[in-house]
């Protein structure tokens, strides 16, 4: 796009202020172009034309694209064109500069042909700048994140200070009862 930026800025050098810009359309994988309009465009008065609108083409997906001096930009709008025309033809400019930078292709049921609109930039909301803070975590706060359920609700975790055999007597005790079953039965055979 910054090609198509300085190839507008000679072109204009050169020619004087008003510029000639060839659309064409193109099936995609093939080379021939076909002419769909001229767009004229002039940056010092902002004055935008389109002209020889080419009306008998066969309908079907195109590539849309631009002609400039020996440079041709192929494919800046991929559409379905149908006749009678009824499309927008949006032409971003660079800020102050009013030089072409994007050209976009759009399908509008209200307009008749091909209209062209021109587009400035508009600047968009800027975030405000805050200072962050500084924060040391402590052992405390990295163990409160090891456990995220009860840090989440604010709940303060109990350590369980029992030891082995009171936090599992059932499952000894169970497993005594067992031994002794199986050993009784083992002796009675």
């Amino acid at each position: 796009m910054r090609v198509l930026c300085a190839l507008l800025l000679y072109v204009t050098a050169v020619l004087g202020s008003e510029v000639r810009i060839p659309l064409f359309m193109q099936t995609l994988g093939q080379n021939e172009k076909t002419p769909l309009a001229t767009l004229i465009y002039d940056p010092e008065l902002s004055f935008v034309e389109i002209v020889d609108i080419n009306d008998s083409f066969k309908e079907g997906s195109y590539c849309v694209g631009a002609q400039m001096a020996e440079n041709y930009y192929s494919c800046f709008s991929y559409l379905n064109l149908r006749h009678p025309l009824h499309y927008d033809l949006y032409l971003d400019t660079s800020h102050n500069t009013h030089l072409l930078y994007k050209l976009s292709l759009k399908p509008n049921l209200k307009t008749k042909g091909i209209q062209p609109l021109l587009r400035a930039p508009v600047a968009g909301p800027e975030a405000q700048v805050t200072k962050l803070k500084k924060t040391t975590k402590t052992y405390e706060d990295k163990k409160a994140m090891s456990n995220p359920s009860a840090a989440s609700l604010g709940e303060d975790v109990e350590i369980d200070d029992r030891s082995f055999l009171q936090k599992n007597w059932k499952f000894i005790l169970i497993g005594l009862v067992l031994y002794a079953v199986s050993s009784a039965g083992n002796s009675a055979q």
